[in-house]
């Protein structure tokens, strides 16, 4: 009786260390949202209005040339990127959202990570961040070391759009798209906008996220326009 107690025991303890096993090897699920492009931001950012809440989305993967950084000159293909992106992206396009489960769904800004895919596109190569690397209007990303699902297309579309000069990889930028964009830039209307204080917002419209600001702690004291005082308590893009 308890060699046969004994049997069990250790097949019960057999079968449940499987299972846990199991567990840990089955790669986790992608989580797939429905939405409607309501803004883009720039090259690799825009906003969509899922589930009756408007969330910003960075498209996974990929880093566009900066337009938006206050205090620093647009770089270099920036607003090609960016203008690329609009197209691919019309406001009140129905796109689909697809998380990676190698990453962070939200990074440290509150932007949802994802794939973005037009109607009717699917698959490694459907999403519009691939798109923006194989005609180089993006460079491919790794954050931290840890490489997204979808990298090595990535990867050999970008060595693609190199190899023929396509983009950001031909003039002027040449692949460095630190330096300033040569197009020519819009001025701003003014320096600042008189509804914040200790510190130098750019003026509405357009819209600005905190993402966008190297400053913090400041003061709201007029209408908010850019919405930067999320809690109203007269202190915007708190840390």
């Amino acid at each position: 009786m308890r060699r046969r107690l004994t049997t069990v025991l250790r097949a019960g303890l057999a079968a449940a260390v499987v299972l846990a096993v199991a567990a840990v090897a089955s790669p986790a699920a992608a989580t797939t949202l429905r939405g409607t492009v309501s803004d883009v931001v720039d090259g690799d950012t825009i906003k969509v209005v899922a589930r009756g809440f408007e969330t910003p989305v960075r498209l996974i993967g990929i880093d566009t040339p900066e337009t938006r950084a206050p205090g620093t000159p647009v770089q270099c293909f920036g607003p090609a990127a960016s203008r690329r992106t609009k197209r691919l992206l019309p406001i009140g396009l129905t796109v689909h959202l697809v998380t990676d489960p190698t990453q962070a769904v939200r990074d440290r800004y509150g932007r949802l990570l994802a794939y973005v895919y037009p109607p009717r596109r699917k698959g490694p190569t459907g999403s519009v961040n691939y798109a923006l690397v194989a005609s180089g209007h993006a460079k491919v990303y790794v954050y931290g070391g840890v490489r997204f699902r979808n990298a090595v297309p990535f990867f050999k579309a970008q060595h693609r759009a190199r190899k023929a000069k396509r983009g950001l990889w031909g003039p002027p930028c040449r692949g460095d798209t630190t330096k300033p964009d040569p197009s020519p830039q819009r001025k701003s209307r003014a320096r600042c906008d008189a509804n914040y204080a200790g510190a130098c917002i750019p003026p509405y419209p357009p819209d600005v996220d905190c993402r966008d600001i190297r400053d913090r702690n400041f003061r709201s004291i007029g209408t908010d326009p850019h919405n930067l005082d999320v809690d109203h308590d007269g202190i915007a893009c708190e840390e």
